[in-house]
Order: C-alpha cells, then structure tokens, then sequence
C-alpha cells in the first residue's frame, strides 16, 4: 500500500510516457528485490549477497525520491527493514545509520523542507533499529533452538552409553558364572552326576537370574544389592575354585551407594574369576561416618592378568565403574599389589544410619 501510493501519483500525474515508465520499472524492481529478501530462509545473509541487495535497494530509493517526488522516500523504510534481514552484525547497524541519512539527503537534495527531510528519516532510523532488535532476537532463538536440539541428541547418546554399560556390567558376571559352571558340570559328567546336576540347576538360577536382570535393566529401574552381590560373588568364587572371604559391616546405606558398592562387587568379582588365576579373593566392605567402600583383593597373576582389564579390550567394566563412582563423587584405585594380586578399591562419601 505505501509504494502502491506514490506509484498511483506518479501514473496520474503529468510526467512523460518514458518516465512513468521508469517510476513503474523502478518500483517493481524494488519491490522483487525487497520479497527475496524476506523469502530467504537462512539470514543473514553472505556479505557480498547482503551488501549487493542492499545497494541496489538504496540506489532505486535515491534516484526515485530524487527524480520523481518525495513520496518515494518510503521506499527507504523498507530498505532499512531488508539491511536489518540480510546484514550481519557488526555492519548491520552502521548501514541502518547510512540509510537513515541517505533518506533525509535525498529529501533534500530534490528540494524538500528540513522537517518533511526530518519526518522521513526518524521513522526510517526507528523501524530500522526495532527491526534490528528483532533480527537479534531472531537469532538468538535460533541458536536457542539449535543449542537445545544438541542438548537433547547428547542426552540421548549418554543414555545409549549408559545403557549399553549397564547391559556389560549385568551380563558379564552371569555369563561367565554361566559359562563356569557348564564347563564344571560337562567335567563331571558321566561320573559324578549329582555333583554335575547341582551345578547344571545353579547354571538355571543363574540364567534366570541374568533374564530378570535385562528385563529390569531394560525397564530402566533396576538397581543391585550388595546383599545380592557378596552372594553372587561368594557362590561364582566358590565355583571357581578361589576360596571367598567376605567382610560386611550391619549397617544400612543409602540405596545410590549402595548400588555403587554392589556393582563394584560384581565387577571386582567377574575380575578376578576372568583373569586372576588366584587361589583365593577377599571382598571387604566397610562403612564409617563420612564414607563407605569396597576392596576387592586377591593373590592371582596381578598386572600380567588382571591389567588387562584396565588397559585393553575388556575394559568397559571397569570404565563404567568409574563413571559410576565419579558420579557420586568417589574415588576408584585398580592396579597390582606389591606382594602379588590385584587390588580394586571403592571409597564414596556416605551418610550412615
């Protein structure tokens, strides 16, 4: 509506053929121009695009306001619009300033009064700095917008990662009891059936137990008890042939540290029953007024075995540990004994009761 003005005026008027035929062409020019503009998705603009677009804009507002007559000088409120679109700060606001000033030159340089010159560029260097505030906001909300789509795909890889440590650390422990005890249970077998059908039942337990296990992983719930884990140990030790020693204080803790220094049972467990070639393993437990932990020690190859887990390809366990006990601010110590064996060890700060 407010270039359909000065047009209409300009084709009623009394100019000639060519120079209403040159307002037209001037006016269709700009506005094609100032509608790409506003239909380009991604904004700002590159500079080179941006500052040609808005070249070509101003000239056609000059030379129509200046040639034609003042009403074109609108022409100018939609220049300063598509700078604030399509430049990129810090040239943005600069250019807001010299369409502001080339607005009121213009209106000038034709012969208009100073206030109709001031009447055009204050409105012109008004919309454009409102104009400018939205295109800052534009963007900050798209870089909102991005930063919390990155959110939400990090979140959902920590939740694969998590989830795939979760289903290695329950799996692990039961698998290789399962395996264990079918090895056990094959070696016995024709001669001392009995013995080999306790160990073919416990194999069942096992299984079922390593099922519920997933199934709750998968639920998302599941959390072990240390109560369950020193049993577990003690029952996957024994089969084993390494001779368990456990030491756990009656006191009760807080379900996230408990779950911590259960997982570190299990792990230290599978550990040494993979690696170790111990004789015999101690699992100790101990709770204080400021912090609980788990020490897991046997008398097996140490570095030459065990090391591995740390260092190579069976390491997600223990890196999974570790990420458990830095999550509740813990600290986690691995490594070879001086006397032979191998240490894992688990302290977290703990409330008691």
């Amino acid at each position: 509506m407010f270039i359909a003005i000065p047009l209409v005026d300009a084709i009623s008027g009394r100019d000639s053929g060519v120079a209403k035929a040159a307002t037209i062409a001037g006016a269709i020019a700009f506005v094609v121009i100032f509608v790409a503009v506003t239909k380009v998705e991604r904004k700002p603009l590159p500079d080179a695009q941006a500052f040609a677009t808005v070249a070509a804009l101003l000239a056609i507002s000059v030379a129509m306001t200046i040639a034609d007559r003042e009403g074109w000088a609108t022409l100018f409120v939609f220049s300063v619009a598509s700078i604030a679109m399509s430049v990129r700060q810090p040239y943005a606001f600069p250019t807001v300033l010299l369409c502001s000033a080339l607005c009121a030159g213009s209106l000038l340089a034709r012969g208009s009064a100073l206030g109709t010159a001031i009447s055009f560029a204050t409105p012109t260097l008004g919309i454009g700095m409102l104009m400018l505030v939205m295109a800052d906001l534009r963007n900050r909300n798209r870089e909102l917008y991005e930063a919390r789509s990155e959110i939400a795909r990090l979140a959902v890889a920590q939740e694969r990662v998590r989830f795939a440590r979760d289903l290695h650390d329950l799996l692990g422990h039961s698998l290789s009891v399962i395996a264990l005890k079918a090895e056990l249970a094959g070696r016995l077998l024709p001669g001392q059936a009995p013995e080999a059908a306790e160990h073919v039942a416990e194999i069942e337990q096992v299984a079922r137990g390593a099922l519920t296990e997933v199934r709750d992983a998968v639920g998302g719930y599941r959390q072990p008890t240390l109560a369950n884990e020193l049993a577990g140990a003690q029952m996957a030790l024994s089969a084993a042939g390494i001779t368990p020693h456990v030491e756990r204080p009656a006191v009760k803790l807080d379900p996230a540290v408990e779950a911590v220094l259960a997982w570190t049972v299990r792990e230290g467990a599978t550990n040494v029953i993979r690696h170790s070639g111990a004789d015999h393993c101690s699992v100790t437990v101990s709770a204080g007024l400021g912090e609980a932990g788990v020490e897991v020690v046997d008398d097996g190859r140490g570095g030459d075995g065990e090391r591995a887990l740390v260092n190579g390809h069976e390491g997600h366990g223990l890196e999974g540990l570790t990420e458990r006990v830095e999550a509740l601010h813990g600290q986690l110590e691995a490594g070879s004994r001086p006397e032979g064996g191998f240490r894992l060890a688990v302290q977290v700060p703990v409330a008691t009761s």
